[in-house]
């Protein structure tokens, strides 16, 4: 059992049925506006309303994923700085850490969340889209019936639907016998899918490549910066591996939300400051928090309490002072004050 299996019958089956329905569902509509019901082009913009409903679903998030990643780059030398003061003090060095993130607003599991949001997605693509396909059996083809409760003959028309000359369910690797049975040629599947491939894995390289620029004024880490340079271009590397098995639907459904993603960075990024005004404000953050505790008084910090000033008022000659409300020691008669009094 491969894991797309293990995970198809565990907890995502309802996700992957939501999927299968939400696709039908804009197919259905799609057809009503005019499309033929066997069109590729009616399933291809199901995938890409589908993936735009659910990118803008997780917009939010993306914003603070954003901010995030620049504000926890911005972090980077407090961080070794906490590290190599508190190296070997583990439980001191998470204390300091949580410290430093609260302060700034920080998150760093914030960077991952729609990742991690998209990848049940992802996986619902793949695998409803590579179960919905047809199947070569003892040379005869055929269409899953009921399968995440679509029926057999919409399963056929998903199967059997082109985009430019090649099946929406086929894969770059598809056998030649399954096109031939879908009236497809390996030729053009392998041209429309490598098409979508290049733009899959490029997409990604100038998206990661812009984030690079836009924080190139932050002081970073060689570590740090020796490890975005190989993900610039292990990443797309490892998808353009990926595209080869993945159906054409995917490729699509990756393509635009891949799309999605630059165009929600060129927009979020250009409405941020840079990375360096970010880095002055974090170290004049200190500063700042000090001149305010030093305006609003050090009292609440354990500095002495000073006795307050006495109200002004009108000058009184002779006779007993009164004691300070400070001070409760009474303060000695003035004898020598009033000419004739009392010995």
């Amino acid at each position: 059992m491969n894991p797309f299996e293990a995970i198809n019958q565990g907890i995502f089956q309802p996700i992957f049925k939501l999927i299968a329905q939400t696709i039908v569902l804009f197919h259905r509509g799609f057809t009503a506006a005019g499309l033929p019901e066997r069109s590729g082009l009616s399933w291809v913009l199901s995938i890409i309303l589908l993936t735009v409903t659910v990118r803008v679903l997780l917009f939010p998030i993306f914003v603070k994923q954003i901010k995030t990643q620049r504000r926890m780059q911005v972090l980077q030398p407090k961080i070794k700085a906490l590290q190599a003061k508190h190296k070997g003090d583990r439980e001191t060095l998470n204390a300091e850490l949580m410290k430093l993130y609260k302060e700034h607003g920080a998150n760093p599991l914030a960077g991952c969340l729609p990742m991690l949001l998209q990848m049940p997605i992802f996986i619902g693509m793949y695998q409803v889209l590579g179960k919905l396909g047809p199947k070569l059996a003892n040379g005869e083809l055929k269409f899953p019936d009921g399968k995440y409760g679509v029926s057999a003959e919409t399963a056929e028309h998903f199967g059997r639907a082109k985009i430019f000359g090649a099946p929406v369910a086929s894969a770059f690797n598809s056998s030649a016998a399954l096109l031939r049975e879908l009236d497809a040629t390996p030729a053009a599947v392998k041209a429309v899918a490598f098409v979508l491939i290049v733009a899959m894995t490029a997409v990604t390289f100038i998206s990661t490549k812009q984030m690079m620029a836009k924080n190139a004024g932050a002081t970073v880490d060689p570590q740090q910066a020796t490890q975005q340079k190989v993900m610039l271009y292990v990443l797309p590397a490892m998808l353009f591996v990926f595209g080869l098995g993945a159906p054409i639907g995917v490729l699509v459904y990756w393509t635009t939300s891949n799309l999605w993603s630059l165009g929600q960075q060129v927009l979020v990024i250009k409405r941020m400051p840079p990375a360096s005004t970010l880095e002055a404000a974090v170290a004049a953050a200190p500063a700042s928090r000090k001149r305010a505790a030093n305006a609003t008084g050090t009292a609440a910090a354990g500095a002495p309490v000073t006795e307050p000033t006495p109200p002004a008022g009108p000058a009184r000659t002779g006779g007993p002072a009164r004691p300070s409300s400070g001070n409760p020691r009474p303060r000695k008669k003035n004898k020598g004050g009033r000419r004739g009094g009392r010995r």
